[in-house]
């Protein structure tokens, strides 16, 4: 029995899930929740060794922020055809295992030889971009056909409040253990986190959906070439994909250039820098709890199209902060507050239209291809972050480009017909999903 079956019908939500569904939803949320609190702290130490322990200047900061995703593209196409067509479960803890190995290569070299080179931290980054990317879109194909899609944007919501929770941990931890330890052990914990998340999904016990057997699969290469293909055919995507490309633009531009602007123009410590993001997690955690009575309270179109203006309206009070003074860490918190609880809104509004128009058995090369474009902005805004961040002045630029950017997309997603949906109901499903 596909698992589709399992959920009810119900109004949507988490009390619409089965004891069996809700306990594997729940098991890995909590997976996720662990990891993720190890990989914040790899997130902020990482470029944090290289700026402070190696100097690395502005173009290195940008290669070492942009190989994970040029890793990440490479794989995510033919990562979603293999996940639409092996168990995802398998493809989770495999991912988890093989991070928890990469990074683990950063503390033994720091003790073997006494340092750790750039060429081993791009390499790492690299690897662990790929099996980032493979995990997060079979952790959403997986719940895609875990759960009714009357109740995904709950569970999505749901996910994303919690690894909220955990960017808070993770992040607040990071400035302190790097103070304190230094940057290898501070990934060295990242990778402990891995192992236990593989452990924990280990527990999932709900039956995945049955794969389509190998004589109704197309050749490996038609079905790379759908992914992308057929998600830009349905006509609710088109908006979202573009919305996609461009919030993946204004956090390449943030991640190229957020760094760089609060250490050298701000004047910020890693301990200050590492605080400061963690108050994002509390932001994306309260999204999560609220993002079904925002969707609801304004309809699930204008719940998008206001969480991009929003977001983009965040990021621009980071370059106007004056420095290291009491306006300035508010201007730093808000954009976190801001940004951080609203991108959870749009992020889970626009997961759950795609897991509601597009069938179980093609997620994998859905989410791929959502994945793909986001990939494509970032780099396309690690490049600009790169050529024109080059200064204080520079990175701030760059971080106002991409808060206008977002606001723009905004306006876009507004004046389309997807910005006059009320629900997600209204939306029809894909075969599939109707069948279920």
């Amino acid at each position: 029995m596909a698992a589709q079956k399992r959920t009810p019908k119900g109004q949507g939500g988490l009390q619409d899930l089965t004891p069996l569904v809700r306990s594997d939803v729940n098991v890995l949320i909590s997976a996720q929740a662990i990891s993720t609190y190890g990989s914040f702290i790899t997130r902020a130490a990482l470029p944090l060794l290289a700026i402070i322990g190696l100097g690395i200047n502005a173009a290195e900061a940008a290669a070492l922020a942009a190989v994970d995703l040029i890793a990440g593209a490479v794989v995510s196409q033919f990562a979603g055809v293999w996940i639409d067509r092996l168990p995802r479960k398998p493809v989770l803890i495999g991912t988890d295992l093989l991070r928890a190995i990469l990074l683990g290569t950063i503390p033994l070299a720091a003790a073997l030889f006494g340092e750790v080179t750039l060429p081993h931290l791009i390499a790492v980054s690299a690897l662990c971009g790929m099996c980032a990317t493979t995990f997060d879109i079979a952790e959403r194909s997986y719940f895609a056909g875990l759960v009714n899609s009357s109740a995904l944007r709950a569970v999505l919501a749901r996910t994303l409040g919690i690894r909220g929770a955990a960017e808070f941990f993770g992040f607040g931890s990071a400035g302190l253990l790097v103070g304190a330890f230094g940057g290898p052990a501070a990934i060295g914990i990242d990778a402990l986190t891995y192992v236990a998340s593989a452990v924990l999904i280990g527990f999932l016990r709900v039956a995945e959906p049955k794969l389509p057997p190998a004589s109704a699969r197309a050749s490996f290469r038609r079905e790379l070439s759908d992914g992308l293909k057929k998600t830009w055919s349905v006509a609710i995507m088109r908006p979202l994909l573009i919305s996609t490309f461009v919030i993946g633009l204004y956090f390449g531009l943030f991640r190229s250039s957020y760094l760089l602007f609060v250490t050298n123009g701000l004047g910020l410590g890693p301990e200050a820098i590492g605080l400061v993001i963690a108050t994002g997690g509390i932001a994306a955690f309260l999204g999560g709890v609220l993002t079904e009575r925002i969707s609801n309270l304004l309809g699930v179109g204008r719940a998008i199209s206001v969480s991009l203006a929003i977001v983009g309206f965040g990021l621009i009070l980071v370059p106007l902060a004056p420095g290291a003074t009491v306006l300035g860490f508010t201007m730093l918190i808000g954009h976190q507050l801001l940004s951080d609880g609203f991108e959870t809104v749009w992020e889970a509004n626009q997961a759950a239209i795609r897991g509601r128009v597009l069938p179980a058995a093609f997620q994998g090369r859905a989410n791929a291809a959502n994945d793909g474009v986001g990939i494509l902005g970032r780099l396309l805004g690690i490049i600009v972050g790169g050529v024109i961040g080059s200064s204080v002045a520079g990175s701030g630029v760059a971080l106002f480009v991409g808060g206008a950017a977002s606001i723009a997309v905004g306006i876009f997603v507004a004046a389309s017909r997807l910005g006059r949906i009320q629900s997600i109901s209204q939306i029809p499903a894909s075969g599939a999903r109707r069948r279920a």
